[in-house]
């Protein structure tokens, strides 16, 4: 089969994973592969209260790690099992590279909150400011943007925390959508919904 072929297949049944870890766990792994993001972290949890069973979750993550495997994608999972609301997320890494990776789960580790934000920020791929901004403290809430702003689609895709230079950092999420879009269409629609 043609590799782009292959890559758009695989992009598919990643998409269809969504419906268990979520559209925008996907999309940051797409981004990932599609290289606008050096990596990712994600989320993969089974809450006490899911609907999956275990066995079918724990077949669910062996897809995932399947299709990232076939995509050259490195990672490192945590699964967040059971899981209450309240407890503390343990991430997923995923990367283009093993010393990406690498730096990433490095960094997570990294004691100083401010300088922990600052290099797991830049390894996400997230605008320099906005990194900044979370670093320091400095953000604005999403329910702090203008009425006007509150009902742009690109919303659906943000990310990260907003400084205050929400305007070029929209602009960056402009671009993640439309790479969303272009990559995985179907994947597109169903955060956009």
């Amino acid at each position: 089969m043609e590799k782009k072929a292959r890559e758009k297949q695989l992009i598919n049944k990643l998409i269809l994973l969504g419906g268990v870890f979520g559209y925008s766990q996907i999309a940051d792994i797409i981004l990932v592969f599609s290289g606008f993001k050096p990596a990712a972290m994600v989320e993969l949890s089974r809450f006490r209260d899911s609907k999956l069973s275990l066995k079918s979750f724990s077949k669910k993550v062996e897809d995932l790690e399947k299709i990232m495997t076939l995509l050259s994608l490195e990672y490192k999972l945590h699964i967040n099992y059971p899981k209450d609301k309240k407890e503390i997320t343990s991430y997923s890494y995923v990367a283009r590279d093993q010393r990406t990776l690498k730096k990433l789960v490095s960094a997570h580790n990294e004691t100083s909150q401010k300088k922990r934000r600052l290099v797991v920020g830049k390894l996400l791929g997230y605008p320099k400011i906005a990194v900044g901004g979370f670093a320091t403290g400095k953000v604005i809430e999403v329910g702090e943007l203008p009425p006007e702003v509150l009902r742009l689609e690109e919303l659906k895709f943000l990310r990260f925390r907003l400084s205050k230079n929400w305007k070029n950092e929209l602009r960056y999420v402009r671009l993640m959508r439309d790479e969303i879009k272009n990559i995985a269409p179907a994947l597109y629609q169903k955060i956009k919904e």
